[in-house]
């Protein structure tokens, strides 16, 4: 989230472990079955092992979205541990140029590469996201190609909104608009397309 949303300047760099453990245990007489662990990039949590301890011991679902960066083959296994672990890994582009030019970090495509291939390596099926967008919409059918060659289970499609960052791509005319993100999709047979071995998902706007 764009640092100008924090208002009043009191945002912790990270979540204190114990106030993790302390929503956990008012939440679970709730009917709490799993978390979410997502940001800003939740690998980057100093305490982030003792998050997944948490989660273990309270034999919660996990979920985990990343960018790969920081995906170690020892962090790929610690979440494995969990109860129904599903992680999906950004990756903006097929190739190193698509998605370094997005994502503005030099390194960081064979870094998220290595990070799904750890993943898949102790285990898991993660799901490969793309936010869709004109500087790689071009690039999804080898994105599914380079996703099943992963190890991947699936790729979905996000649509890029008009927030914090993605505001000034829609003023510079990036975004697809709702007929070219429908027409995208049709190319792959449609919402929930199993291709090249790889399911399919498209986030289709509101028309």
């Amino acid at each position: 989230i764009a640092p100008r949303f924090d208002a009043d300047g009191t945002a912790a760099p990270s979540l204190p472990l114990d106030i993790f453990e302390r929503v956990v245990a008012e939440a679970k007489p709730l009917g709490l079955s799993s978390v979410k662990l997502t940001g800003g990039e939740p690998l980057l949590h100093p305490r982030f092992t003792g998050i997944l301890d948490v989660v273990r011991r309270e034999d919660l679902g996990l979920t985990v979205e990343t960018n790969g960066l920081l995906c170690s083959g020892e962090t790929a296994a610690a979440i494995a541990k969990c109860r129904d672990p599903f992680v999906s890994v950004s990756l903006d582009g097929a190739v190193a140029a698509t998605h370094e030019r997005i994502r503005g970090v030099k390194g960081c495509f064979d870094r998220a590469v290595a990070g799904i291939r750890a993943l898949a390596g102790a285990g898991l099926r993660p799901q490969v996201i793309m936010t869709l967008q004109r500087a790689n919409a071009a690039e999804v059918g080898d994105l599914v190609s380079l996703a099943r060659d992963l190890g991947a289970g699936s790729v979905k499609l996000n649509v890029l909104q008009p927030t914090a960052r993605g505001a000034r791509l829609h003023e510079a005319g990036e975004a697809l608009g709702v007929a070219e993100v429908i027409a995208l999709g049709r190319r792959f047979e449609g919402r929930n397309a199993r291709v090249a071995g790889v399911k399919l998902f498209v986030d289709y706007p509101a028309a």
